[in-house]
């Protein structure tokens, strides 16, 4: 009786020993954010495009993301839009305003899992089509008349992204992200008598037209299917054919998530 006793305890602890790592392993599936995300964010930007001036204007810059993401079998699919505005950016008397809106179409496969501190590191990489435009509105006061020159540009471009998620425990995960263009059909206004022999857009390279984005943040599980995060992000936005332009902002950002 003893002897089926122990065998039978033996068998219970057997079956809890197993069943304990994959209950509190995450598959690469379930380790990913999916569904459908809206953030707000503030941040500080400085801008400037060579068409109107030389300086640089900067200031606070408000933006509004909106994120779906779905995973399937082999990997995630992900369509995000971003909208900036702001008419908070001047250089010294100079004010203008600055309108950003970005669009990105994300392949994402997982790579392989790493640990770091103890915590597993889940890894993923995929291609992805990104679409930006800018448009700029200057306030130059003049006795008499007000004028406001205007400058826009595009960058459509074929790029790359990397991400990582190390989950901290049940609720909480950290995440990364690096998105970056590789080959872009990019335009911008320019002084048609002084590039009177090249045309745009163009067909440019990452080292002429370049948009990178690198954020990292901290996200929390309020509920199984419902989360939100705080995140930092920086990006890079450069034409740097014909009058150059060249942007650069930081920014907090807060989103909610909705896990289907």
């Amino acid at each position: 009786m003893k002897t089926k006793s122990r065998a039978i305890i033996s068998a219970i602890l057997l079956i809890m020993t197993l069943q304990a790592p994959a209950q509190d392993t995450l598959s690469y599936k379930t380790g990913f954010p999916s569904g459908i995300s809206m953030g707000l964010g503030i941040g500080l930007c400085s801008v400037k495009d060579e068409y109107i001036s030389k300086e640089k204007y900067s200031g606070t810059l408000p933006c509004v993301n909106l994120e779906w993401v779905w995973f399937h079998n082999k990997g995630a699919y992900r369509l995000e839009f971003e909208y900036q505005n702001s008419t908070h950016i001047s250089n010294h008397n100079i004010s203008a305003e600055l309108m950003h809106f970005v669009f990105n179409q994300d392949f994402i496969y997982p790579v392989g899992r790493f640990q770091m501190f103890l915590k597993n590191v889940y890894a993923y990489l995929g291609p992805s089509f990104q679409f930006f435009f800018y448009d700029i509105d200057y306030n130059f006061a003049q006795p008499g008349t007000f004028i406001s020159p205007n400058t826009f540009g595009i960058i459509g471009s074929l790029g790359v992204n990397s991400e990582f998620i190390c989950p901290v425990n049940k609720k909480l995960r950290v995440e990364g992200l690096l998105r970056s263009n590789l080959l872009s059909f990019s335009g911008k206004k320019i002084d048609e008598y002084k590039y009177a022999d090249e045309s745009s857009p163009a067909l440019l390279s990452v080292i002429t037209a370049t948009k990178i984005d690198c954020d990292i943040s901290v996200r929390y599980y309020l509920a199984r299917r419902i989360s939100t995060s705080l995140g930092y992000k920086f990006d890079l936005l450069r034409i740097n054919k014909w009058d150059p332009y060249i942007a650069t902002g930081n920014s907090l950002i807060i989103s909610i998530n909705y896990t289907f």
